[in-house]
């Protein structure tokens, strides 16, 4: 038998929890246990052979990378890191004191015993150690050890570390929630329940529902960033905010950007707008394209099985408001920034010396003006989608509005509604305003 030995980081009693979790056929327990030791030159992690972890190590990737630079760092590491978890010989886990501390010793030989989640943990940090061994300095780190025992057969076992590597990644908005980073954003809603935008994940709205995509905070940061070309600031160029929805949740830190965070605070104050805007353009689909609307692409549905059907005939999209209610012949979320744009574009001016945007129009005169110019505006993104949406951007909506083109287009568009000033006044009617 091949014994591992760790040292432990600090007193036994306290750097060890031993729990059985179940007995053996011969009335043995079979344990989890947890320990805190201290690697080092002598006493390597890498002494752990790999045993089912689905995964290979990629040394040259930024997250072991990552984890070299934190162990580096010092003791939060522990705080920082999940460590690593290894499967054991049954019976095998004791303990030892030498003249330098405590130690913990285990056995490996087992078929398939061997660590199936952390390698990357333990390569870093092996790594780390050969660059600047500390010895007794060295930060703690966190093992897991588990009898063989408790595991049927081999299947069981990939099971586990299925599982375990399959555990869900934080997202960036609820980190950022959490960090009360979207408070801004929050205290200016009075449109909607605050709740309806999915700031964190997994949360419902107010009516408790799911939240579909149209909803997150990533989607409202999307089309809050359609006014920063109105602010003329480095990194808030509409060849910039035109790849957000291509970036996902990373744009989401926008907000944060050094050039990007005033202007973008600043808009802050017209959420409400932006909220009631979106809601309203997906709402009125039908009556701004009147009899035209089955034949508009962008208000159906885009999959495969739909796409090989001719646009009359295709379901339409159903998407879900800011109000919670849901609508058919919506528009895809990655377009509605576009369409922001063209409104904003048009009734929007920067104040340089407030930094602030304003406007002499009120919500109820920008629908009348969308009332009037949507369907010209909606006739340019259909247009782009007819043409390029499947050859050019193999049906991707986030590749689509990379289209700068389209953007400017549409905007002019909107630009010529708003100059038809009795033109647009006209459809402010009673319902409109109310």
């Amino acid at each position: 038998m091949k014994m591992i030995k760790l040292k432990l980081f600090g007193d036994r009693r306290i750097s060890i929890i031993q729990v059985p979790l179940s007995t053996s056929a011969d009335g043995e327990d079979l344990h989890y246990q947890v320990a805190i030791v201290q690697p080092s030159g002598k006493n390597s992690l890498a002494q752990i052979p790999k045993g089912v972890n689905p995964r290979d190590m990629a040394p040259s990737s930024s997250l072991f990378k990552d984890i070299v630079k934190s162990y580096l760092e010092g003791n939060m590491f522990l705080v920082y890191n999940g460590g690593m978890t290894a499967t054991i010989d049954t019976g095998s886990f004791t303990t030892l004191t030498e003249s330098d501390g405590d130690y913990i010793l285990f056995s490996c030989d087992n078929t398939d015993n061997g660590h199936y989640d952390g390698q990357h943990s333990e390569g870093a940090v092996h790594y780390a150690i050969e660059e600047n061994d500390k010895g007794v300095d060295n930060p703690p780190f966190l093992l897991i050890l588990i009898d063989d025992g408790l595991f049927l057969d081999r299947e069981s076992r990939r099971l586990a570390a299925t599982r375990t590597n399959n555990r869900s990644n934080q997202k960036t908005n609820s980190e950022m929630d959490i960090r009360n980073l979207f408070d801004g954003i929050k205290d200016e809603i009075t449109y909607c329940p605050v709740k309806n935008v999915e700031w964190k994940q997994h949360q419902r709205n107010s009516k408790g529902e799911v939240l579909k995509a149209d909803c997150k905070a990533t989607q409202l940061i999307n089309m809050l960033g359609a006014f920063l070309p109105l602010a003329l600031v480095h990194g808030g160029e509409l060849e910039n905010i035109c790849t957000w929805p291509k970036k996902g949740e990373a744009s989401l830190h926008n907000i944060l950007n050094d050039s990007l965070s005033i202007p973008l605070n600043a808009a802050y104050k017209h959420v409400d707008f932006v909220l009631e805007m979106a809601d309203f353009v997906r709402s009125s689909s039908g009556e701004v394209l009147g009899t035209k609307l089955d034949r508009f692409g962008i208000t159906k549905m885009s999959t495969a099985s739909q796409r090989k059907k001719v646009i009359a005939e295709r379901k339409p999209l159903k998407t879900q408001l800011f109000t919670g209610e849901f609508v058919e012949h919506g528009f895809n979320k990655d377009v509605l920034p576009i369409i922001v744009y063209a409104l904003v574009n048009s009734v929007f001016e920067f104040d340089d010396n407030t930094q602030s945007y304003n406007t002499e129009y009120a919500i109820e005169e920008v629908k009348a003006m969308w009332l009037e110019g949507g369907y010209a505006v909606l006739k340019v993104i259909e247009n782009s989608f007819e043409n390029c949406f499947e050859d050019k951007y193999k049906s991707r909506w986030a590749d689509f509005v990379l289209d700068t083109i389209m953007w400017r287009r549409a905007a002019k568009e909107f630009s010529k509604a708003v100059a038809r000033t009795t033109d647009w006044k006209e459809h402010l009617t009673h319902t409109l305003v109310k």
